[in-house]
């Protein structure tokens, strides 16, 4: 009889990360030693149901939501603050469960309630020992929210099972076993091991992050001393040996300076080909946290500067059709056109008084000349008289021509100014 158990703590000593928040599908995390999830964390990572869990979802993402972008980390979290993350996954393996009533799941924790429901009937054979909590008039929730996070894990594990065993994820294995080659994702991959109870798998994928994995698998002491060995009860636990690229180096590191030759090729082996994806995927989260760096800088840039008002744009009047604007329009133009007329009238009548005080002045002086000549007429000789006469018409004549030029510009005038209008 083969058995499983679970280990108190896990092979790694440096502090764990701790979630903060999430950027395009990574998690940020960051360092805190004094967090009090620490605990909790390491108490999950130590358990062989985690990595199970975290497998299906690998495997079968296709199958529960492929807008269902979690990581280990938040799943990990959601465990333990029973948050919105875990409330997301719970409802989205629900779903793939018939019968399937979706107003059961929407609305705060009402999805807790329909988890009860389904696993009850199911738990014997899905699950160890009995449910810890059962569907009770709305107690399950306060319930739930109580429960330990392993506890909490051991529902996630058994819905997982449960998922597994429905007609749509046996065709899916099938599908993908026919095509020839089964899918990667369908197994983790195996680094290697010392060759007794030892061995090192790989697993993840850019979504939820990439973990190291070590499986031992014991033999008690009450079992060798049984005659009879079929009955030899065996152990087997896992323990989460790297989670982040630091931690891989190190298991690399401490692996390649084993004496044991096994244990160095791991080591060699993880340097090849788990560190490389690592690092790629830690590249990724690095820029994820760069952009939302960026970003946060852009916002604080721009409610710390003032306002500034600028120059407003040229606005284009609109057009209309209507036959009142086009009167208006109109109107307008024929009152324009009427002032134009009053100022060219004015301007003309000032000119007519100019002309006729020259005109005046010019019939003054010429009975002034017609008295002289009268008078040089009486004294001077004949030849005389005649050339005064000539003088005096080629001045009439010049005058006439002037007055005849001024009139006539002021006609064209006139008649450009009707013209315009």
């Amino acid at each position: 009889m083969v058995t499983l158990r679970q280990r108190p703590t896990v092979a790694t000593t440096e502090p764990e990360p701790v979630l903060e928040n999430c950027v395009d599908g990574l998690t940020i995390l960051s360092d805190d030693e004094d967090s009090p999830s620490d605990a909790a964390v390491k108490h999950l990572r130590g358990s062989w149901e985690l990595a199970s869990v975290l497998n299906f979802i690998n495997v079968f993402r296709p199958l529960i939501s492929e807008k269902l972008k979690v990581t280990a980390e938040e799943i990990e979290m959601g465990l333990i603050g029973s948050d919105a993350t875990n409330a997301q996954l719970h409802i989205a393996l629900l779903k793939g469960i018939p019968p399937v009533n979706n107003k059961s799941l929407e609305g705060g924790d009402a999805w807790i309630t329909a988890l009860c429901k389904k696993l009850d009937p199911w738990w014997p054979s899905i699950a160890n020992g009995e449910i810890p909590v059962t569907a009770n008039k709305g107690e399950e929730i306060s319930g739930y929210k109580g429960l330990d996070p392993t506890d909490r894990l051991q529902f996630l594990k058994a819905l997982c099972e449960l998922r597994a065993q429905q007609d749509d994820a046996r065709k899916y294995i099938q599908e993908n076993a026919n095509e020839g080659a089964l899918n990667p994702c369908f197994g983790k991959r195996k680094l290697g091991g010392d060759g007794k109870k030892t061995s090192y798998w790989f697993d993840g994928n850019d979504i939820l992050g990439y973990r190291l994995y070590k499986e031992v698998n014991e033999i008690s002491k009450s079992a060798k001393a049984r005659k009879n060995v079929f009955s030899d009860a065996s152990c087997f636990c896992w323990e989460t040996e790297a989670t982040n690229l630091d931690e891989f180096q190190r298991v690399a590191r401490e692996l390649s300076s084993s004496k044991a030759s096994s244990l160095a090729a791991v080591g060699k082996t993880i340097e090849t080909d788990a560190i490389p994806v690592v690092e790629k995927f830690h590249k990724k989260k690095e820029r994820a946290i760069k952009k939302k760096m960026r970003q946060e800088m852009l916002v604080s840039v721009n409610i710390s500067r003032p306002i500034r008002f600028t120059r407003s744009c040229r606005n284009r009047k609109p057009v209309t059709y209507t036959f009142d604007e086009y009167d208006k329009m109109i109107t307008d133009a024929v009152e324009d056109t009427d002032e134009t007329d009053r100022d060219d009238e004015e301007g003309i009548e000032q000119q007519n008084a100019s002309l006729a005080g020259s005109n005046n002045s010019s019939e003054d002086t010429k009975m002034k000349s017609a008295e002289d000549v009268s008078k040089t007429e009486e004294e001077a000789p004949e030849s005389d008289i005649d050339d005064v006469k000539e003088t005096e018409k080629s001045k009439e004549d010049s005058e006439e021509k002037i007055h005849f030029g001024a009139k006539n510009r002021m006609r064209q005038r006139v008649t450009r100014n009707s013209a315009l209008c």
